[in-house]
């Protein structure tokens, strides 16, 4: 998976010193994609959790947000996942079968 790096900026305001930290994602290539999707694949089939977002993937998995929409686009053109509910930022993924729940 891909490897991050921690950036911890400072910034002085009002005599105290706020520090801010983020992370620097990886892009994923080839192989790693591939596996990772596969990953997902046999993760959804078993899991009982039901909703899944890309932000959710791109946590646990350590990569960017956009990679993460992608691998839920393959896994919805797969017929793993189903889009629920979609709106201009947040797309919100289920289990193929829970569809006619919502």
């Amino acid at each position: 998976m891909g490897l991050s790096e921690k950036r911890v900026r400072k910034k002085r305001r009002w005599g105290k010193i706020f520090e801010y930290s983020s992370y620097e994602r990886s892009l994923m290539v080839g192989d790693e994609y591939e596996k990772i999707l596969k990953e997902l694949e046999e993760d959804y089939s078993k899991r009982k959790t039901v909703v899944v977002t890309p932000q959710e993937i791109a946590a646990k998995r350590d990569i960017r947000v956009s990679a993460a929409k992608q691998l839920l686009e393959d896994l919805e053109e797969k017929k793993i996942l189903k889009k629920a509910v979609s709106n201009r930022r947040l797309k919100v993924y289920v289990k193929a079968w829970w569809v006619g729940f919502f």
